[in-house]
């Protein structure tokens, strides 16, 4: 579990960064990606060694990655996951819920 002086953030397009971001929270950013703009993403920093990162929108599908940084390895989501399945999963990453990674299939990304 995550220490009490590290707390989660949410850091939507570039622009806008939310400290311990509620499951609402979570929901409205998922919610209001657009593939159309340039900026169509979301990172959610666990702490600074873990993040997942979602990209896309609901019209043309999400792409979501995660990062662990005491291996240095990328992961990558498999199949299409829908909005309320993107948010219940960067709602669990956020937690480290025993179980996130069960909420979609993963594949390492070669860098």
């Amino acid at each position: 579990m995550n220490s009490p002086a590290v707390q989660p953030t949410l850091e939507i397009a570039g622009e806008r960064r939310i400290p311990s971001p509620t499951d609402a929270q979570i929901g409205d950013a998922v919610g209001s990606l657009n593939a159309c703009t340039t900026y169509a993403f979301l990172i959610l920093d666990r702490d600074a060694r873990h993040s997942m990162e979602v990209s896309g929108d609901a019209r043309e599908g999400f792409e979501i990655e995660h990062y662990e940084g005491g291996t240095g390895r990328r992961y990558r989501a498999l199949g299409d996951l829908d909005a309320g399945q993107v948010v219940a999963l960067v709602a669990a990453y956020r937690d480290a819920a025993p179980g996130w990674r069960d909420l979609a299939r993963w594949e390492l990304v070669d860098d």
